[in-house]
């Protein structure tokens, strides 16, 4: 029986979670293809270039918005139950409101996680494609500009720094590389080249020379055609990388892009907190079921209009917190794990004391 009423009570979920995504996910994909519409015209876009770019942007939707989908469809169920008076039935059999919200807290966890194996692990490849198609078939840009970078300067370590002037990422082959060394504010050695390439995942310094200075020995200056440089950790990808949006990297690429930033001295505070908002965002999926439960499960405030508009209230007030702390993180005015995970423990805070009050 408990069986039974478990799959009962997700069917209603699972049914209004399905109907809110279709629903909300296609009337925003709608209003970006009318934004777009006059791209894909001028452009003479293709149909299936469209319908390639709306799988790819259906994914973003869901990536942005299964937090609120969750929400929405946790306040239309339970209040259809309690509107048709199938919660009181249920408290009158002996069951809590906590043993009715159990099937709902599980399944809102599964999705939390779920969610933020997609967001990590498969949106990132998607959401470069869309970004591609957006690019270079919608907007027509070239191509050239995102694999030619010029000015490269990267610092291996301190006292250690290489530049170029400019590198095919395509080819993985740079021109004009000089290296430099020093200790003490002294030079120690210096390399230049007239190209760098990348080979065998190394890097070697082609048709240039290499001077070695020592207090004892004076110069050493030596030629060469071809010469390691073991020294180099970066990968011909990291030195295209632009900073972007870091929600849109997955883990590793971001873990990397902030351990490129370390070892090169430039800043990296917004993407460390971005870091771990991408534990803290999806888990907004379980910690809004503790505060939907109590209210929707009231049958004087039952109703597809008052859930809209609760929904619309929770989502709209812990986007803008979170967005708030977010920021403040971003400028150092508070501690990262305070930005990342200060509204999630307010709102799970105000949602055990709401489950906690709630007639049982």
């Amino acid at each position: 029986m408990i069986k039974k009423l478990d799959r009962y009570l997700l069917t209603y979920f699972f049914t209004s979670f399905v109907a809110v995504t279709l629903s909300i996910g296609l009337t925003i994909i709608v209003i970006n293809m009318v934004e777009e519409l006059r791209d894909f015209i001028d452009h003479d876009v293709s149909m299936m270039q469209i319908l390639e770019y709306y799988f790819y942007f259906g994914g973003w939707v869901l990536r942005s918005f299964v937090p609120m989908f969750v929400l929405l469809a946790s306040l239309f169920s339970i209040s259809m139950l309690a509107r048709r008076h199938e919660i009181l039935a249920m408290k009158a059999c002996g069951l809590s409101l906590y043993r009715i919200t159990l099937p709902l807290l599980i399944v809102t966890l599964i999705i939390a996680l779920g969610h933020f194996y997609y967001n990590e692990y498969i949106f990132p490849d998607m959401n470069k494609n869309r970004l591609e198609i957006k690019k270079f078939t919608i907007e027509k840009r070239s191509r050239a500009s995102h694999t030619n970078v010029r000015n490269i300067y990267r610092q291996i370590s301190p006292g250690s720094f290489y530049t170029m002037a400019r590198f095919d990422v395509d080819r993985q082959t740079g021109e004009s590389f000089k290296m430099y060394r020093s200790s003490d504010n002294k030079a120690t050695e210096i390399i230049t080249a007239s190209a760098i390439v990348y080979r065998d995942f190394l890097w070697q310094a082609v048709a240039g020379n290499r001077r070695i200075f020592s207090d004892s020995a004076g110069a050493v200056f030596t030629k060469f055609d071809t010469l390691l440089i073991p020294d180099i950790d970066d990968k011909p990808d990291d030195l295209a990388r632009r900073l972007g949006k870091p929600e849109d990297m997955g883990l590793e690429e971001l873990e990397r892009y902030i351990d490129l930033m370390h070892r090169t001295g430039g800043p990296y505070k917004r993407e460390s907190v971005d870091l771990k908002t991408k534990y803290s965002f999806p888990l907004s999926s379980f910690i809004v079921v503790l505060i939907c439960v109590p209210f929707a499960s009231n049958p004087r405030r039952a109703g597809i209009a008052v859930s809209i508009a609760v929904g619309a209230g929770i989502a709209l007030a812990y986007f803008v917190l979170f967005r708030m702390l977010q920021s403040a993180g971003w400028n150092d005015k508070i501690p990262e794990d305070v930005a990342a995970w200060g509204v999630n423990g307010l709102f799970l805070v105000i949602g055990l004391i709401l489950m906690w009050r709630a007639p049982k």
